[in-house]
C-alpha cells in the first residue's frame, strides 16, 4: 500500500467533514428564517423550502393499541409505511393510533442555481 495515498484520503475526508459541517450550519441558518413553506428566487438561485410532518411511533403504545397481537410481526418496528399501509387497508384505524406517536416537522431544503451559458 501506498502511504502517500492513504494520507491522501485522510485529508480529503477530513475537508469532507468540514464542508458537511459547514452545509449543515449553514441550512440551519437558512431554514430558521421560515417558519413555513417558501420559494424564492435570488440572482442566479431558486431557494425552495418544503416542511413535511413526521410521526415517530412509540412501540411499546403501538403495540398496545394493536387489534391482533400478530399484526406485530408484520410490523416488527414501527414503521411509518407498513403502519400507514394498515390503515389504507382497514386492519388499523387514525382514531386506534392516537396518543402512539409525536409528530416531528422537518424542513427540506433545495437549492438550485441557474446556469448562464458565457457567449465565447
Amino acid at each position: 500500500m501506498n502511504v502517500d495515498k492513504l494520507a491522501r484520503y485522510c485529508q480529503l475526508k477530513a475537508r469532507l467533514k468540514q464542508a458537511e459541517d459547514e452545509l449543515d450550519q449553514l441550512r440551519k441558518e437558512i431554514v430558521s428564517e421560515f417558519a413555513q413553506d417558501a420559494e424564492f428566487s435570488f440572482d442566479d438561485y431558486t431557494l425552495r423550502i418544503v416542511y413535511q410532518e413526521k410521526r415517530h411511533y412509540n412501540d411499546q403504545l403501538l403495540v398496545e393499541t394493536l387489534p391482533d397481537p400478530e399484526l406485530w410481526r408484520v410490523l416488527f418496528k414501527a414503521d411509518s409505511a407498513k403502519i400507514s399501509a394498515l390503515v389504507k387497508a382497514g386492519l388499523l384505524t387514525e382514531q386506534s393510533l392516537d396518543g402512539t406517536y409525536t409528530t416531528v416537522r422537518t424542513p427540506y431544503l433545495y437549492v438550485t442555481a441557474s446556469v448562464k451559458e458565457t457567449l465565447p
